[in-house]
């Protein structure tokens, strides 16, 4: 029960994280490939937000405890995790160490979740 507890408002800090970061950027105006490359950021803008809400949903639905909710939860935690390795990576160019390693921590904790659940899943 503590797994599902703590996963569900993890997933919840991380849906609302990424939407808060996104619209802070969006409104700050500190997203120069709006100009440069307004298709792709768009599309990546659009996934993001995707995977904010999803984490959000699935935060919701776990401490709801419904059956299914494990599911959804490991789907946007994958989704999460391939979002920190690409953002890692896009920060990293910049130098922004603070971000990077901010990254790799959410990529260490949802990794483990995503391997907690399955295991949970599998051994029932």
């Amino acid at each position: 029960m503590v797994l599902i507890i703590f996963s569900g408002i993890y997933s919840l800090i991380i849906g609302v994280g990424i939407l808060g970061l996104w619209l802070m950027l969006i409104v700050t105006k500190k997203v120069p490939e709006m100009k440069t490359e307004p298709i792709a950021i768009g599309f990546h803008i659009a996934v993001e937000n995707l995977m904010g809400i999803l984490s959000i949903v699935s935060g919701i639905l776990l401490l709801l405890d419904l059956v299914w909710a494990p599911y959804l939860f490991i789907f946007a935690m994958g989704l999460v995790v391939y979002a920190v390795i690409n953002s890692s990576g896009y920060y990293g160019e910049k130098k922004e160490w603070g971000f990077v390693i901010m990254f790799g921590s959410i990529f260490i904790i949802s990794t483990v979740l995503i391997i907690l659940f399955i295991f949970q899943l599998t051994n029932k």
